[in-house]
């Protein structure tokens, strides 16, 4: 059977260590659940039936307490995101280098005697503690071994006729029933399989029906935990810090696979000591461990994890959309006339204009595949454009496509696409990676470190209908390309893009790479084309998008 997934919830924002204990002056008693969800999509958290979750995230579930996530995280680096390893490294804190945890089928030989679980580390340097260890995959099973640390397997939900009541009444039911008794563990890791079931039964991207139903699910027994949780009559003496984190995404249905879709996870966390906000950069699943154990008022460093203790920072005040907007081209005129300040001057080279319903807000620009290469439009001093912060930088369009594309088509540059270490960046409208039977649209950027270069994707393309693309990078390095989907929902993944080399020399082009004589060319159309040098935040991001399904251009957001 397939697998790769196990439910595991964990985000920490840690601004104050409490004790253990409560005292008369009122501190609380540590308390610690982390939730590991197998085959969650870090965008499924806003863009399915996930309430629960969400309540988490935004610091809603319960006044005093504050929630922070990130919806750009990662897996391990070491290992490929699959189940086995990921579930290890959450567990434990460290990389798959160190528990030897590299597929499905190695647990039961991994080196837990070194690098035990943060639940063992827990209950020996507190042995007061009670703690809990719950997983329904059989390969959880060597995961946590501990003689105080009792393990309960729960009914597994990879069956072919879930959801059935009794199935769903023991995972859903038996843990909040624990959780809220007066015995209850001061410690919990709680893995949760449904979700990659439905992935692999109809898709994790895009969202198969299966797939979508194991996410509210998952979603209600995550709610019902921590209702149970909330109902304890202690609860106000308690200072709960609960985290939910996944072991990997997929593609289509499949995951184990680089690139983006299979490797970035969310990180959610709600507690009394975090600011409501965002957990920087991207952190890994890894990192849970080392932050749950610092709650707990343990010094992680002697332990030598991998993982690092999170912080959160107060999400940033919303800039003007039109704040640092260096080009847009709505293509309302015979020519791309419109366009921002900065000395910007779109060319037409071997592409038309459309008709004025042949775009999707009007008119829109047409490229087609050209013998002399030159077909597009080069937007002319663009190459003097001054990123914010070495190379901080956004780009919005909407494009349809009605045919394959040739390989390595570019939608838009400012590279010599010859190779893909070049300086620059590159929006690709063809393109075949690992594992990836179809055409999809890539983004390609160079690093200066010893990666050279990033290469994220595949986003599908559906043939004959507009699509909505983005890809921003901002100040922590993150580079995140969004596809909104004629599905109706807004896709994204992401990569560590801290050390990108924007400036080339080369002006932008869009149907083009920088060179305006790439090999090959996209035949396609595209309508409302945008370049900011700031980033966009997500939720600006999702604004133009919403904005154009109902039919609204970017230039209807612009004077909000």
């Amino acid at each position: 059977m397939s697998k790769g997934m196990s439910f595991f919830a964990v985000a920490v924002a840690l601004c104050v260590v409490l004790p253990l204990t409560g005292t008369a002056d009122g501190a609380r008693k540590p308390k610690g659940l982390m939730i590991m969800v197998d085959g969650l999509r870090a965008d499924a958290v806003e863009e399915a039936e996930m309430p629960n979750l969400r309540s988490l995230k935004d610091g809603k579930w319960q006044p005093g307490y504050q929630g922070a996530c990130s919806l750009t995280a990662h897996t391990l680096y070491d290992a490929r995101p699959s189940s086995a390893a990921n579930h290890s490294a959450i567990a434990t804190g460290v990389t798959a280098a160190k528990t030897g945890i590299y597929n499905n089928g190695e647990t039961p030989n991994g080196n837990f005697a070194e690098w035990p679980s943060w639940l063992a580390r827990l209950v020996d340097a507190r042995p007061d503690t009670k703690a809990l260890y719950t997983y329904s995959w059989s390969g959880d099973e060597k995961l946590s071994p501990h003689s105080k640390v009792r393990n309960l397997p729960l009914v597994s939900v990879i069956t072919n006729n879930w959801p059935v009541a009794g199935e769903y009444e023991a995972n859903a039911l038996t843990v909040p029933k624990i959780m809220a008794s007066a015995d209850a563990p001061d410690a919990v890791l709680y893995f949760i399989d449904i979700c990659d079931w439905g992935g692999h039964r109809s898709g994790f991207y895009p969202y198969g029906k299966e797939y979508k139903l194991d996410l509210k699910f998952a979603d209600r027994i995550i709610g019902d935990t921590v209702s149970a949780i909330a109902s304890r009559p202690s609860f106000k003496d308690e200072d709960w810090m609960i985290m939910v984190t996944s072991d990997h995404g997929g593609y289509g249905p499949h995951h184990g696979i680089w690139g983006g879709q299979a490797t970035t996870i969310p990180v959610v966390i709600a507690g009394r000591n975090i600011a409501n906000g965002t957990i920087e950069g991207i952190p890994r699943n890894f990192d849970l461990a080392p932050t749950m154990l610092a709650h707990f008022g343990l010094d992680v460093k002697p332990m030598k994890l991998d993982g690092k203790v999170l912080s959160s920072t107060e999400e940033k005040a919303s800039r003007p959309l039109k704040d640092g907007l260096a080009v847009y081209l709505p293509f309302d005129g015979v020519t791309p006339e419109n366009r921002v300040a900065n000395g910007i001057a779109p060319e037409l080279h071997g592409a038309t204009v459309s008709g004025a319903d042949g775009g999707k807000f009007g008119k829109c620009l047409q490229v087609a595949e050209d013998a002399k290469r030159e077909c597009g439009v080069c937007v002319k001093g663009s190459e003097k454009l001054q990123f914010e912060n070495n190379g901080d930088f956004a780009i919005a369009l909407w494009m349809r496509l009605d045919a394959p594309q040739k390989p390595q088509a570019p939608i838009v540059a400012n590279k010599d696409w010859n190779s893909g270490g070049n300086p620059g960046i590159v929006m690709i409208g063809a393109r075949k990676t690992e594992s990836v039977k179809k055409n999809g649209v890539c983004f390609n950027s160079a690093l200066s470190d010893e990666r050279k270069r990033i290469d994220i994707g595949t986003f599908d393309i559906d043939y004959g209908k507009w699509a909505f693309y983005a890809v921003t990078r901002n100040s922590d390095g993150v580079l995140t390309f969004y596809q909104g989907n004629p599905d109706g929902n807004l896709y994204w993944i992401a990569e560590n893009a801290s050390s990108i080399k924007m400036e080339t020399g080369f002006p932008f082009w869009i149907g083009q790479d920088g060179t305006g004589k790439c090999i090959v060319s996209l035949a396609g159309y595209i309508d409302d084309f945008a370049l900011w040098t700031r980033p966009l935040a997500r939720k600006d991001i999702r604004a133009i998008y919403e904005a154009g399904k109902k039919g609204e251009s970017l230039s209807s957001l612009l004077n909000k």
